[in-house]
């Protein structure tokens, strides 16, 4: 009998384990198809993408990843819609939440943050400069620090110096060191999974034909 038991004990923990993968590779199908999407996508469709990654949050049990996605499928937009930034700010500061608690990495999420802070500034910069402004350029120096080669804190850097007049530091010698560090950064290979984050690349690298350019 005690035989018998141990067999049956085995046969249940199988059968865990392979639902357990079967899972896994669902989500990460799911994850990777999403994500492929991204990069052929038009910003404007970025909210009903941020929607379903939301939705695949809610049952992707302690994976951080869809969080991260469905806060930057707000954040994107916001950047570019001032009346909608401080809504979808704040479903993406949500999401990214979420996605700390879920052990997200500390630089990719922190790089979300700083975007989130701009988009909250570009709703009125005369009044929020001072508040979003440093908020922003904590949270990269967060990025950086957490992880010294990570591309996009050094493009989100790169971004905020080209488009800050000389006079307040900004410009594009001080933008081009960090565009050409972001540009090195990027892996000459995919990334592993292949929905992690890996944004940022081809424009990273238009932003720095904008910092060579005369």
């Amino acid at each position: 009998m005690k035989s018998l038991k141990q067999i049956v004990l085995l046969a249940l923990i199988g059968l865990t384990g392979l639902c357990a993968t079967a899972q896994e590779t669902a989500y990460a199908d799911v994850m990777n198809r999403k994500v492929a999407a991204l990069d052929s996508l038009p910003p404007t469709e970025y909210v009903a993408l941020a929607t379903e990654f939301s939705r695949i949050a809610a049952v992707s049990g302690a994976d951080w990843h869809a969080a991260y996605y469905a806060a930057y499928c707000r954040i994107i937009p916001a950047l570019g819609d001032p009346s909608e930034a401080d809504r979808l700010s704040s479903e993406a500061e949500t999401m990214l939440t979420l996605a700390e608690s879920l052990g997200g990495d500390r630089s990719e999420i922190a790089c979300l943050r700083s975007m989130v802070a701009t988009a909250r500034l570009l709703v009125n910069p005369q009044e929020r400069w001072q508040t979003y402004g440093m908020e922003s350029s904590r949270q990269l120096a967060i990025a950086m620090q957490a992880n010294p080669e990570n591309p996009r804190a050094y493009y989100l850097q790169a971004q905020s110096l080209l488009y800050t007049p000389a006079q307040f530091g900004g410009g594009k010698d001080k933008a081009l060191p960090l565009a050409q560090k972001a540009v090195a950064c990027y892996p000459p290979a995919t990334v592993s999974p292949a929905y992690a984050p890996h944004w940022g690349e081809r424009q990273a690298r238009r932003l720095l034909s904008q910092c060579q350019a005369e």
